[in-house]
């Protein structure tokens, strides 16, 4: 095996983080959640409108002046239109970004409803009173309307006691989600840099020869026999993301300075002929974008460089001859057909993910 270790030089940047975390609001009586749905119905229909304006025009955030916000008629208030205003120019121009991307045409968005996004202008967090740990009241509605929803804090919540709150609240028809924000300091410039490769038989292996999340495939199983959407097909979803949020936290990120995967980009979509229902409807049920945004989500959190590098032949390169061919690899075992050279087909992967990424295109140091 080649040693890609090499040595790199990065540039020092701060690292700020965000978090989000949510909370029921299930304490407030039912006339409270009933306004809240009356406010939110109200939100989302003036936000339509806004979307309609804005899509097909060159609207910026600068633009959204009261000539503009009080177009509508509503009786929302002032400061109500303008947090409206506000998330359907995000949407629309959310829009436009991801088509700008795919090269396509942008899709005109739609508000579905389901979430309200408020500014401080509108909504305030205060501390707990009674048996309640926060409350958040709602003013400058309009219609005369107040709202005070109790909230208590858990656990996921508690975790953020140290960062920065958000002024700003998504409000959901059940929950709302709070924001959060830290910064951790430079990124790292000394430590271990590894690649990792994620699949199904095992959730990571890396460059460095470990093997991490055997058990994936049976928790993925048990999904695929449980009836979609139902109660029992949620828990075991739910089985699933605490399995894969242990298993990343085996990984010692404290050593490292970086992480390189694979860009799994549209692995779920079309049918390929070498690939059996079976595998497919497996493959529908594994999360690997949550697993990548963990893995991210540590890396921030200890200032480790992520990067991402293209998965072709990843698995079945040779790392000493760089010969690739599909015979190299079978299930799960590696052996170059030019070469001899053989491994552990997901690890070889790691290695070469790791190799294409320190001798690629970023030459002798790698951007930010």
């Amino acid at each position: 095996m080649i040693d890609v270790h090499r040595i790199f030089s990065v540039k020092n940047e701060i690292m700020k983080i965000t978090r989000s975390s949510k909370t029921t609001i299930k304490f407030a009586t039912q006339k409270k959640r009933d306004i809240l749905d009356e406010i939110m119905d109200e939100y989302s229909r003036v936000a339509g409108i806004f979307i309609g304006m804005f899509f097909g025009n060159d609207f910026q955030k600068k633009d959204l002046k009261k000539e503009i916000t009080n177009i509508p008629e509503s009786w929302l208030s002032a400061r109500m239109r303008q947090c409206c205003a506000r998330e359907a120019l995000g949407m629309v121009q959310g829009s436009v970004r991801s088509a700008a991307a795919k090269g396509a045409e942008p899709v005109k968005p739609k508000h579905t409803g389901r979430k309200m996004i408020l500014s401080s202008q509108t909504v305030r967090i205060e501390k707990g009173r009674n048996s309640f740990d926060l409350w958040l009241v709602i003013h400058s509605v309009g219609n005369k309307l107040k709202l005070q929803i109790p909230l208590k804090k858990h656990r996921h919540l508690n975790l953020f006691s140290g960062w920065k709150m958000s002024d700003s609240v998504v409000f959901h028809r059940k929950y709302v989600t709070f924001s959060f924000e830290k910064e951790t300091g430079e990124k790292k410039t000394e430590g271990k840099l590894i690649g990792a490769d994620v699949g199904i038989n095992h959730l990571i292996a890396t460059s460095e020869g470990s093997l991490h999340g055997s058990e994936v495939k049976p928790l993925i199983n048990v999904i695929k026999r449980k009836k979609q959407a139902s109660k029992a097909y949620k828990r075991a979803k739910k089985t699933l993301s605490y399995y894969i949020h242990k298993v990343v936290k085996e990984l010692n990120f404290g050593e490292l300075r970086l992480a390189v995967v694979e860009k799994l980009e549209y692995l779920k979509q079309g049918k390929k002929k070498n690939r059996s229902k079976a595998f497919r409807k497996t493959l529908s049920n594994w999360n690997y974008r949550e697993l990548l945004r963990i893995i991210e989500m540590r890396c921030e959190e200890n200032r480790v460089s992520f990067r991402s590098v293209p998965p072709y032949k990843t698995s079945q390169t040779c790392p000493s001859c760089s010969h690739a061919e599909r015979g190299n690899r079978v299930c799960e075992n590696f052996k170059c057909l030019k070469c001899g050279d053989s491994g552990q087909a997901d690890i070889v992967g790691a290695l070469n993910i790791l190799t294409r990424f320190t001798t690629g295109q970023y030459g002798a140091g790698f951007k930010t």
